[in-house]
């Protein structure tokens, strides 16, 4: 609670010290916010210059008259009031403030209760704010953060995918299938591997040119994406190869996933052009966690290394065995 002197107190009237030249120049002078004082019955018994400059209103308009006129919003003056019954005092509260043949505008409010020595409220003093420059402040920061924030997603969506395929790159693709191990309680973790190599594909550049193999890559990263499940992990390894990393799936259920794929690129036609459309295979090499290998690397090589004996066994097929050389149906 703010009190005046004795002397003025015991004169019962708060007015009175709006009558001490002195006094009222020390107020106004030093603080540089809009003042209002209002009566116990919240009527405006003093407005200053600043004031009439940040609502606009005439002292004529608004002297004698309660407060709610400056402040509109019902809501935030009763919470305001309440703060103030509760406190004393308030600082920095955000409410609408009218101005004069103008939307309101956001106003920071600072008050504090005058009383006397029985505590009766002698009349409550009012410093305010123009936040309109700082809720513009705020809008662009906040316009600006979620720019950003949209930014850095973008950046982190480039710098772990592929560009033409849109799959996963090697790293992004690694990192995803060892966060899938961790999640398995330990020694039970389950991922099947398969790694595949689209077959002849540098006879495909040469034939047709690098805007045709470019094709037949997002051609077979879309045929991936189709059949894959959700929660599959399927990425670009680099050039012509592909990854797909298959949680919960036994060294069977890989197989038949990579045999999936195998036959849908079979018997799909890349189309070039308007009269070319060509047709492509492709190879894998399986292997799983635990049947396999105990790990993720550990089970690359191996998938990798029956890649390699599918290409050998005449492309076109599926191995998930060291010694298995699967024909293509």
């Amino acid at each position: 609670m703010v009190r005046p002197n004795a002397a003025l107190a015991r004169r019962g009237d708060f007015l009175a010290v709006l009558a001490d030249p002195d006094l009222l120049q020390l107020l106004l002078v030093a603080c540089p916010d809009a003042v209002i004082v209002t009566t116990p019955e919240n009527r405006i018994a003093l407005y200053t210059g600043a004031a009439e400059a940040m609502f606009g209103f005439a002292p004529v308009e608004v002297m004698g008259r309660r407060i709610d006129v400056l402040f509109p919003d019902r809501v935030r003056r009763r919470a305001l009031r309440a703060a103030l019954a509760r406190d004393g005092r308030v600082a920095a509260f955000e409410l609408p403030a009218a101005r004069k043949d103008a939307p309101p505008f956001p106003a920071a409010v600072s008050a504090a209760r005058v009383t006397g020595r029985l505590g009766e409220l002698l009349a409550t003093v009012y410093y305010i704010r123009d936040h309109s420059a700082y809720r513009e402040i705020e809008d662009a920061l906040r316009r600006n953060n979620a720019q950003l924030t949209h930014l850095v997603a973008r950046l982190d969506h480039l710098a772990r995918h592929d560009s033409l395929t849109r799959l996963l790159n090697r790293a992004a693709a690694m990192d995803a299938a060892r966060d899938i191990l961790l999640a398995f309680p330990v020694g039970a973790a389950r991922l099947g591997v398969v790694i595949f190599d689209l077959d002849r594909f540098k006879a495909v550049n040469d034939s047709y040119g690098h805007l045709a193999g470019d094709a037949v890559l997002q051609a077979f990263g879309e045929t991936l994406r189709q059949l894959a499940r959700h929660g599959d992990v399927i990425g670009r390894f680099g050039g012509e190869e592909f990854v797909a990393f298959l949680p919960g799936a036994s060294l069977a259920d890989a197989a038949a996933f990579a045999e999936r794929i195998r036959q849908a690129v079979q018997a799909r036609h890349v189309p070039i052009d308007e009269t070319l459309a060509i047709a492509i295979t492709v190879s894998a090499g399986v292997a799983s966690i635990p049947e396999s290998a105990e790990n993720l690397e550990e089970a690359i090589r191996i998938a990798d290394e029956r890649l390699y004996a599918a290409k050998r066994a005449g492309r076109n097929r599926v191995v998930a065995a060291d010694s298995e050389q699967r024909s293509a149906a």
